[in-house]
């Protein structure tokens, strides 16, 4: 099998681990011999025997001792489950994203984002939803941004346990202050966290440009069928638009009505 070992974050041996599943989980190859597998993803065999044996030892293949052959073993179907249970309640959760963006649209020109963490200190967007108008505003899904930032990310980390979220605080610190986007940027750490209590108790988060210049967001935590916080969905309004005669308080109520919906929806699968 070809590849470029080139890559400097290339690992052969997890490459050639693949390669060997991959092998058996087609139909024709379901159960093999070593030999076969060996020529087949083109290691040698003596490596490919060390992988099949590190793979037995956690039950991603099984060896039959009376055929001699290998065959995928009961983990992966554990593993597969646990996987499609991962991508239907994030299925869910972004089917429900147009369902939000055509309620809200006749208050105000807007967008929904739904954002989940990437890693412990990160969020990224995986969705988002825009309605039909001639303005539009931009955010591109896979963009990542740190979970301190704005109004989606506030909405996420004020629902960590407390400890978590002053830890997050304290790794974002640079010389006392918090990371700045804008002017509007709250950098003072206590502050912060004191905003970050009163979004938990309100179960919503607002900002005005705090993390992007000329945005008015809207963010709600959704939840696990635990209480844990598993992803933030938000609105973003531009600020032109932003008057009197928008009722925020309906629009707020709207949005939290609806993170509360998503919540209920996923709680089947998480």
């Amino acid at each position: 099998m070809a590849f470029d070992n080139k890559n400097n974050q290339f690992i052969s041996s997890v490459y050639s681990s693949l390669s060997v599943l991959e092998y058996l989980a087609s139909e024709e190859n379901s159960e093999s011999t070593l030999t076969e597998i060996a020529q087949s993803v083109s290691i040698n065999k003596s490596t490919c025997l060390r992988i099949l044996k590190t793979l037995e030892l956690k039950d991603y293949v099984h060896f039959n001792t009376s055929s001699k052959k290998y065959k995928l073993g009961s983990y992966l179907i554990a593993l597969g489950e646990k996987s499609k249970e991962v991508n239907d309640y994030l299925s869910t959760a972004i089917s429900y994203l147009p369902v939000i963006c055509n309620d809200i649209s006749h208050f105000v020109n807007h967008m929904v984002v739904l954002a989940k963490p990437i890693d412990p200190y990160n969020l990224g967007y995986i969705a988002k939803e825009v309605p039909n108008e001639k303005i539009r505003l931009t955010i591109s899904t896979g963009e990542i941004f740190p979970l301190v930032a704005g109004a989606v990310g506030k909405a996420f980390t004020a629902h960590l346990p407390e400890e978590k979220r002053e830890a997050i605080i304290e790794d974002f610190l640079v010389d006392g202050k918090l990371p700045k986007f804008t002017e509007r940027t709250t950098t003072n750490p206590v502050e912060f966290l004191n905003d970050l209590r009163s979004i938990e108790k309100e179960g919503i988060a607002v900002s005005n440009s705090e993390h992007t210049r000329g945005i008015l967001a809207i963010a709600c935590p959704i939840f696990d069928h635990s209480g844990n916080v598993i992803l933030s969905v938000g609105l973003f309004i531009h600020d032109s638009i932003v008057n009197e005669q928008l009722n925020m308080s309906e629009i707020k109520s709207n949005l939290k009505k609806h993170a509360d919906t998503i919540t209920s929806k996923i709680s089947r699968y998480v």
